[in-house]
């Protein structure tokens, strides 16, 4: 086991070595998208602190905390990006026959689809995630204790991890549509709407699935309302980063067996 462990670790750093040697092949890419990519971050924090000026705090949370929801929100969604990003695309790996590659290598195939290329374009996602975070931690009065870093961490990988489990469950439809299709808007959206915001702006029929059935509450809304200390009606005192770490666990479990299910059906590129 241990040296199976060892075998992944020194393939992931090879990999992305390789995908730092790319970004320095193309350095204007990287500098156009650490221009638009912050920019339009920024836009819609601005657009929250105009809503909030205008008519006042939304669902109960003031301008403070909701930028710390936002810049929670995007710091996971970044690590997402850097990680798990291939699975809006994995339509073209279908149709192309990418697959064949990993099918014939000694090695995890959903480790392969995932760690082969590092997106080291989501780090345009993380700088501006940082400072509207490290902003909102200023405004709420959060301490970088011992005890609410390892509370971040444990969040943060949750989330990475749900979010990514997301990606390539829905990405896995392409094994039986044999189609390719772009759902990185989709997905985008989805996120965007329930995760830069509180969740209990919306109905709570919406609210229960997306605690209980997909969730993607579990993101951002309720660790950040623990670790502000709001209350909300999943509030579980302490609980917050471990149910936000297990269901990453869990979603990205169950996004496995589609993975893999769908693996199945796949029928290479043909000729």
């Amino acid at each position: 086991m241990l040296s199976g462990i060892r075998h992944y670790t020194s393939v992931t750093l090879a990999y992305l070595k390789l995908s730092i040697l790319t970004v320095f092949e193309y350095p204007a890419n990287m500098i156009g998208w650490l221009i638009s990519n912050p920019l339009q971050f920024i836009v819609g924090f601005a657009t929250i602190q105009f809503v909030v000026k205008e008519f006042g705090d939304i669902a109960g949370w003031n301008y403070g905390q909701l930028a710390f929801l936002y810049g929670l929100a995007i710091i996971s969604h970044a690590l997402s990006m850097i990680f798990f990003v291939q699975g809006w695309f994995m339509g073209y790996s279908v149709i192309e026959g990418d697959f064949d590659r990993y099918l014939l290598r000694p090695m995890s195939v959903l480790y392969q689809f995932c760690f082969t290329q590092f997106n080291l374009i989501g780090i345009t996602d993380l700088i501006p995630g940082l400072c509207v975070f490290i902003y909102g931690c200023v405004q709420v009065g959060f301490v970088f204790n011992l005890r609410n870093i390892l509370a971040l961490l444990a969040i943060l990988v949750g989330a990475t991890f749900i979010r990514g489990g997301v990606y390539i469950a829905i990405g896995s439809s392409s094994f039986w549509s044999k189609s390719i299709v772009d759902f990185g808007g989709y997905t985008q959206e989805l996120f965007d709407k329930t995760t830069m915001y509180p969740l209990s702006m919306y109905p709570e029929s919406v609210q229960f699935i997306l605690t209980f059935i997909i969730p993607i509450g579990w993101v951002s809304f309720y660790p950040a309302a623990e670790l502000m200390g709001i209350s909300t009606d999943a509030f579980m005192p302490g609980a917050a980063p471990l149910i936000s770490l297990g269901a990453g666990a869990l979603v990205f479990a169950v996004a496995s067996v589609v993975f893999y299910a769908g693996l199945k059906k796949y029928e290479s590129a043909g000729n």
